[in-house]
């Protein structure tokens, strides 16, 4: 056994029990780390059609399987379980340290069952395991939580905490981490049901590696290019006027693209926050909730909210990053203006959904919705979603003044487009789900069907999840990905057009995609590309690394591990995740193919840079589907799983039901 613990904890809530599990040397090799392992468990551990919020549902906490190796860019830690909001398999995918801790207290995985009757939160360190009493914890934000175990346990903690969105099940609730999140999807609303505040750990276990000296050349090659990519004049130069080529990049229809030194620069420098403006230009970010363009969130407004403009402003204080990262694409900032001593540097996703979204124009009132987000545990896609759903329902007349009446404000408040005095007031009510808040709080799909006279019209998620900052009008692929993949709406879950902006073909020796001239891909091939996703992310591997420079994959898997592994492989074990992924949701009836018009051009947008685009896809996730086996309803197919060893789940296809792809035009 070498490259990892052997070694999973579970911990049972209601028994306030732990249990310790060696999984063979069989289950790495076909299922990694990460949702890989994830997904192998708590498909055979979960009771069918569980409540995502009853003590059957589980909630696992998998770091990658090089994460916490020296592995460049692999500190990413899945945390896995039945979403509140689609009714499906769910994982969402947090950086910074804490799988690396979870690696060094001894652990592959923990596994969480159950539920508390009052609050606790799971300790483990060299010496004990231990659940522990967190009623001194509930209330507290993310950032004091944290404080708080670090005070009791040590400052060399690592942890992992729910605000007071977790603890009030917003169905959208996140995980935080030092600023760092597992959004998507609603874990931290589950981890709020089972009363589990926080889990911390202290450890110092050293894992065996098969050959620690080739860890460490690879390694030093492979942050050497990164340093040199990043220091490359060209490449400073175009990062350095990315900002302010939109009108450019708009006028001359230049493609969203960039090499290896450009994309290192830029995510050194000042990481997803750097191009916001271009990416507004050219139709990419969704503006006034999918109904607008750069013309009505012009680009003297949108410069605010690049990184440029924070490091003009004097904000920006320092970096920060995820275990075994050489780009430490982060930044914490201080902020006067807000009595902000320590905040971070809003991330792309946050400013479009602060920003664009909402035809914000007021960058300080985003960062300081999104230290708020941060602190009480959501995740801001979908907040912002939210927020632009509630603006337009004022504006059509489904809500009024007297629907915001609160204590704060007792004659109440009117939300609209540009109106950013009123974001805070607006997320203070959904936290607290006092008044209109309590309806927003689970989400646009469900306040969409209370609120019924056609608001569903505004409600922007695909089978429940909000969309991310990426119109699918811009990138067709997405769309697929955004309806097809087990976790929907995601904009991180594989869609091989958007990652194709990088140099993909040049990422993994071997491992080779068909593009067209346009970059366009049918579904077949985007299935191909979900599966070595999958392998990818049960790494723990950051998306990002797909962009910056070849991977020594390969020859790191023989280095950790002792594992000969050829490029059919990669595509084997993501294909066996990608369908159990699959079989999931079929088990669970959450294959379902709901997608506002809107997504799709319905009816097309009639000026900006996605005028009279409508997509139909109809036939790429027909085709992604076929690529993976499964049948025209997603469900997997019985050859299917016998070719990729999963013969436990054949019984299961009798009991399952899929859906056909409807004819969305």
């Amino acid at each position: 056994m070498a490259g990892y613990n052997g070694k999973i904890l579970w911990v049972d809530l209601t028994t306030r029990t732990l249990t310790e599990e060696s999984p063979s040397d069989d289950v790495y090799r076909k299922y990694l780390g990460g949702y890989g392992l994830g997904v192998y468990y708590l498909y055979k551990a979960m009771k069918p059609r569980c409540d995502p919020l009853g003590p059957e549902n589980m909630l696992g906490f998998i770091p990658g399987f090089f994460t916490g190796s020296a592995a460049p860019l692999t500190g990413r830690c899945a945390v896995c379980g039945k979403s509140p909001q689609t009714g499906g398999w769910n994982d969402s995918s947090i950086g910074g340290y804490i799988g690396a801790a979870i690696k060094k207290a001894g652990f592959d995985a923990i596994f969480v069952k159950g539920a508390s009757k009052t609050p606790v939160y799971l300790h483990v360190d060299d010496a004990k395991k231990e659940i522990l009493d967190a009623k001194d914890l509930w209330g507290l934000d993310t950032v004091a939580t944290e404080a708080w175990l670090k005070e009791k346990h040590g400052t060399s903690i690592r942890s992992c905490e729910i605000g007071k969105a977790g603890e009030n099940l917003l169905t959208y609730a996140a995980i935080i981490s030092e600023f760092r999140a597992a959004a998507r999807g609603g874990m931290g609303t589950v981890m709020g049901s089972k009363k589990l505040k926080a889990i911390c750990f202290n450890g110092s276990k050293k894992i065996d590696y098969a050959d620690a000296q080739a860890i460490t050349s690879l390694v030093k090659d492979y942050n050497q290019k990164i340093n040199k990519n990043a220091s490359d004049f060209g490449a400073i130069l175009a990062s350095n006027m990315a900002p302010k080529m939109g009108g450019l990049v708009r006028t001359f229809k230049i493609e969203m693209a960039q090499n290896h030194a450009i994309a290192c620069r830029i995510f050194k420098n000042g990481g997803t926050s750097t191009a916001t403006s271009v990416q507004v230009a050219v139709g990419d970010t969704p503006v006034k909730n999918f109904t607008g363009t750069y013309l009505d969130y012009p680009m003297k407004v949108v410069q605010n909210f690049v990184y440029e403009h924070f490091e003009e402003k004097g904000w920006i204080t320092g970096h920060q990053g995820c275990f075994s990262c050489p780009v430490q694409c982060g930044n914490v900032m201080k902020v006067p203006e807000l009595n902000l001593d320590r905040c971070q540097r809003p991330e792309y996703e946050a400013l479009a959904s602060l920003g664009a979204v909402l035809l914000n124009g007021d960058v300080l009132k985003a960062i300081e919705a999104n230290d708020f987000i941060n602190r009480a545990g959501i995740d801001v896609i979908s907040t912002g979603a939210v927020v632009a759903f509630t603006i337009e329902c004022c504006e059509s007349g489904n809500l009024t003044k007297k629907d915001f009446e609160c204590k704060a404000f007792p004659e109440g408040f009117l939300p609209g487009w540009n109106t950013p005095e009123w974001i805070m007031p607006l997320l203070n009510l959904i936290v607290n789900r006092e008044g209109i808040g309590d309806l927003l709080a689970r989400g646009v799909k469900e306040a969409s069907k209370a609120i019924d006279k056609g608001s569903e019209d505004f409600a922007m998620a695909i089978n429940g999840q909000e969309i991310p900052m990426h119109d699918p009008r811009k990138f067709a692929g997405l769309t697929t990905t955004y309806i097809a993949d087990p976790t929907p709406g995601r904009h991180t879950a594989a869609s091989l057009e958007f990652q194709a902006m990088g140099q993909l073909n040049d990422f993994v020796d071997g491992v080779k995609f068909n593009l067209n001239k346009k970059k366009r891909v049918e579904g077949g091939e985007h299935a191909r590309f979900s599966m070595f996703v999958q392998t990818c992310n049960a790494l723990g591997l950051c998306q990002f690394a797909l962009t910056f420079e070849k991977y020594p994959m390969l020859a790191m898997f023989k280095a950790i591990a002792g594992w000969d592994m050829k490029p059919e492989d990669l595509f084997t074990i993501g294909h066996r995740i990608q369908v159990l992924r699959h079989l999931f949701n079929a088990r669970e009836g959450a294959v379902k193919f709901e997608v506002p018009k809107r997504a799709l051009g319905i009816p097309p947008m009639s000026k900006g840079p996605l005028a009279n685009i409508t997509i139909k896809p109809e036939a790429n996730i027909k085709a992604y589907f076929k690529g993976l086996g499964l049948d025209e309803t997603g469900v997997p197919v019985r050859e299917t799983l016998e070719k990729l060893g999963l013969d436990f789940c054949i019984g299961d296809l009798s009991k399952v039901k899929g859906a056909p792809v409807p004819p969305f035009t």
